[in-house]
């Protein structure tokens, strides 16, 4: 697991002003040939710490930790923020240059050149051990992110990042505004040589988070590759980079809900939008004038492009639609040709297969240590995801596998995870962001992936596989192995090898059409794609016992 050390500079809150807390000054003194007058800080906070007066040179002095290169002093002060810098000796001279990541100018080229460090203090805390005159401690580099909220129309009390840095969890990473001016910063501390993904929120929650240009995403996230210490920014909230007002431009999206038959009534229900035009909130409701299904609604806003997830509203509750964002580019007014509900691509909706039931299982022999539950959770439950959580039973033939059997299940496309709870009712999903098989997965729109499966038939089927993991189990695996797609990539001639027996062969494209089928295969079906676009197509596979595999094959 990476060891990750953060550090947030501020402006101080107004109302914490009086609170007094402990702070732990660290340098780490490696590579330095230590002054005979010693380690020394100096700083604005002196004067509150108990010394005659501020910036003093010689007045703080810091003691060797044991036998190591760091060197320390903890001093009790108000909560706020301050600036300072280490010394090795004990006059003006003797201080250290502080590299631009760390300065609280990063990134603004202003402040009077201004080159010390910074720290916000809003409780009890120790600061990571830096190197003198560097940027991070040793063997990390400082990522300094700069975020610039100036056209924001209200900015809330928390700004905050969320990456897989911190654990993807909105409102514990703060960003805040040193110099009064809307910029918010935060430093980071990274193994070097690492990636960081990350979105910046204005809030502390999801829903408040940005939707990153795909001009500058990967799977809707910021990205960096931190080679040294870097300073990002400032770039502007939602934008790729420095703040711009952008001309803005009607823009009509129509949704297809003719497909969504499982859970949408028209003389019940209704669909809106939710995205960052309306803070993902939604709110803002589609309508179907003429009676044919297509929902449409036409929105000014400003270009190069407009993100959005359509939901169905029943009864005040809202049903998000599966999958990533959907993004609109546009450089006038634009009118966005239909597309079904749940698919990222325009067209008419793929027809259904009638309700099924499925068996989920899944292996939890290499899951996490400790877990006294597992559930399924996903968008085919009433209500979704984690609200709908169903729990697992340990299977009575496999070791190691839960288990459980969904009856009925009705969307042609159902998207899933599985999910775990210890001890103190801590719950905790399934990751993909690291995954290296992802022939199960498909983007879940918050920057990490779900598991997706699409129903060939109404006939039972079961879906299995390990934790974190699109590999099959058990006789599943066996079953998933024995299939043999190649050439793959493919120049349009692909053959699929099955074991023995009848099987039913299904090829869609990603929008969920049937492109090809073929029933009571045995040995060996060759797929001609013909006149297919390019691009990425899932073939399915099922035997007459209900196994199933699913896999992806490029189309070159």
């Amino acid at each position: 697991m990476k060891k990750i050390y953060t550090l947030a500079m501020a402006m101080l809150i107004g109302g914490a002003a009086w609170a007094q807390s402990s702070l732990t000054f660290q340098v780490d003194m490696a590579g330095q040939t230590v002054s005979a007058n010693g380690v020394h800080i100096a700083g604005d906070f002196q004067a509150a710490a108990g010394a005659a007066g501020n910036w003093d040179p010689a007045a703080t002095a810091l003691t060797q930790v044991g036998t190591s290169t760091i060197y320390a002093v903890t001093v009790n002060i108000p909560n706020g923020v301050y600036q300072f810098k280490f010394l090795n000796g004990n006059a003006w001279g003797d201080d250290e240059g502080v590299p631009a990541a760390s300065q609280v100018s990063a990134g603004l080229g202003y402040d009077n050149g201004n080159s010390n460090r910074w720290v916000r203090l809003d409780g009890n805390d120790t600061l990571a051990a830096v190197l003198f005159g560097g940027a991070a401690p040793a063997g990390h580099s400082a990522v300094s992110l700069v975020l610039d909220m100036g056209l924001e129309a209200s900015i809330d009390p928390i700004v905050s990042v969320a990456g897989d840095f911190q654990g993807w969890s909105p409102g514990t990473t703060q960003l805040y505004d040193v110099l009064g001016d809307s910029i918010y910063r935060h430093i980071a501390y990274v193994p070097t040589n690492d990636t960081m993904n990350f979105k910046y929120l204005n809030g502390g929650a999801w829903g408040t988070d940005e939707g990153v240009p795909s001009a500058c995403a990967v799977n809707n996230n910021r990205q960096l590759i931190i080679a040294g210490d870097t300073v990002f920014g400032p770039t502007c909230f939602a934008q790729c980079g420095p703040c711009f007002i952008p001309d803005t431009f009607n823009v009509t999206i129509q949704v297809d809900m003719s497909g969504a038959s499982c859970n949408f009534d028209p003389a019940t229900d209704s669909v809106d939008f939710a995205g960052p035009y309306n803070g993902w909130g939604g709110g803002d409701f589609l309508s179907d004038s003429d009676g044919d299904m297509i929902y449409d609604i036409t929105v000014r806003v400003p270009s190069p492009e407009f993100t959005y997830k359509a939901r169905i509203i029943k009864g005040g509750n809202p049903t998000w639609e599966p999958g990533g964002n959907n993004v609109v580019n546009f450089t006038g007014d634009t009118l966005v040709p239909a597309r079904c509900f749940g698919v990222a691509t325009s067209g008419a909706c793929p027809p259904q297969p009638n309700p099924s039931d499925i068996t989920f299982q899944v292996d939890m022999s290499n899951g996490p240590a400790s877990f006294v539950k597992v559930f399924l959770i996903g968008d085919f439950t009433d209500p979704q995801w984690q609200g709908g959580a169903i729990e697992l039973t340990a299977s009575a033939t496999q070791p190691g596998v839960f288990e459980t059997t969904v009856n009925q299940i009705c969307p042609g496309k159902i998207a899933f995870k599985y999910m775990i709870e210890d001890g103190t009712g801590t719950q905790v999903e399934e990751s993909f962001i690291n995954a290296t098989n992802n022939t199960c997965l498909e983007p879940s729109g918050t920057g990490d992936f779900n598991r997706f499966y699409q129903r060939p038939d109404d006939q039972p089927k079961t879906i299995s596989a390990p934790w974190e993991d699109c590999a099959s189990i058990g006789i599943a695996e066996d079953f998933g192995a024995s299939v043999n797609i190649y050439p793959n990539p493919s120049n349009g001639i692909t053959n699929i090898e099955v074991p023995a027996g009848k099987h039913e062969v299904r090829i869609y494209n990603l929008t969920g059409s049937v492109v090809a089928s073929f029933s009571n295969v045995e040995n060996k079906v060759q797929w001609n794609a013909g006149d297919l676009t390019a691009g990425v197509y899932v073939v399915n596979v099922s035997n007459e016992s209900g196994l199933t595999t699913t896999q992806k094959v490029v189309l070159k």
